[in-house]
C-alpha cells in the first residue's frame, strides 16, 4: 500500500474512525494515486459474473469511489454502496448524477452496518476488507443470489513485508472452503498471479463467485 501518516497515539475509537475515513478518502481521490495506482474500470470478475444475470438489487461493500457500483447501475441494477469514505461517496454521487443513474450511498463503517436479511441478488466484495464475511453474506443474499469476491492472496504479506500483527489477504483455498462449507455453490474460484485492481501491482490474488443455494 502507498504510505500515509500513522494514526495518532492512544487514539480513541472515534479518532480511529476519523483517521480511517481520511485515509481512504485520500487513497480513493488523490489525483496522483488514481493515475498511477488505481484501476478506474469496473472489476473484470464482476463484469463476467453478471453478464448473463438479470439485474436486481446489489450491495457494494466498501464501494470506494463507485467504479463497480456505477457499472452495475448502468446495467440496470438497483445499487446501494456502503463506505466510511464520505468524500469518495460524494464523488460517486456526482458521477451518477452526470450519467442520470440512480445510486444509493451510505456513509457508514461496513463492519457495523446491517446488511439486512435476504435483501440482495448480488453482493460485491472487491478489495473490501480482510474478512470472508461468510455468515453475513449468507444472511443478506436472497436464495440464488451471488457474491463476487476479489482480494489479495496471503502471499502478498511477504512481498509487502507486512508486520505479523497486520497480515492481510486470504490463504490458499480459504475462501472456497469457507463458502462451500456454508452451503454455497462455487461458480468460479482461482488464485492467479495477476494485476490487482486496487494497486496495479502484479500479485497473487483470490477470486471467488459463489451462489447461495
Amino acid at each position: 500500500m502507498p504510505s500515509y501518516p500513522p494514526p495518532p497515539p492512544n487514539a480513541t475509537p472515534e479518532q480511529l474512525r476519523a483517521y480511517e475515513r481520511g485515509r481512504w478518502n485520500h487513497f480513493l481521490l488523490d489525483e496522483t494515486w488514481r493515475r498511477t495506482r488505481f484501476n478506474p474500470a469496473p472489476n473484470a470478475l464482476l463484469v463476467a459474473a453478471v453478464r448473463h444475470r438479470p439485474a436486481g438489487r446489489a450491495l457494494d461493500v466498501n464501494m470506494g469511489e463507485g467504479r463497480n457500483a456505477l457499472y452495475l447501475a448502468r446495467q440496470g441494477w438497483q445499487v446501494t454502496g456502503i463506505d466510511l469514505a464520505d468524500q469518495a461517496l460524494a464523488f460517486a454521487q456526482r458521477q451518477a448524477r452526470e450519467l442520470s443513474l440512480p445510486l444509493t450511498t451510505i456513509a457508514h463503517d461496513a463492519a457495523t452496518y446491517d446488511w439486512g436479511h435476504r435483501q440482495w441478488d448480488l453482493l460485491v466484495l472487491c478489495y473490501a476488507d480482510e474478512s470472508a464475511h461468510v455468515a453475513r453474506v449468507r444472511a443478506a443474499l436472497k436464495p440464488g443470489g451471488i457474491v463476487v469476491f476479489e482480494n489479495f492472496h496471503a502471499d502478498v504479506n511477504q512481498a509487502w513485508n507486512t508486520p505479523s500483527d497486520k497480515q492481510v489477504g486470504f490463504a490458499t483455498n480459504e475462501l472456497k472452503n469457507l463458502y462451500r462449507a456454508a452451503g454455497f455453490r462455487i461458480v468460479h474460484y482461482e488464485e492467479p498471479v495477476a494485476v490487482a485492481d486496487f494497486t496495479r501491482e502484479t500479485q497473487r490474488l483470490v477470486r471467488l463467485v459463489a451462489q447461495k443455494m
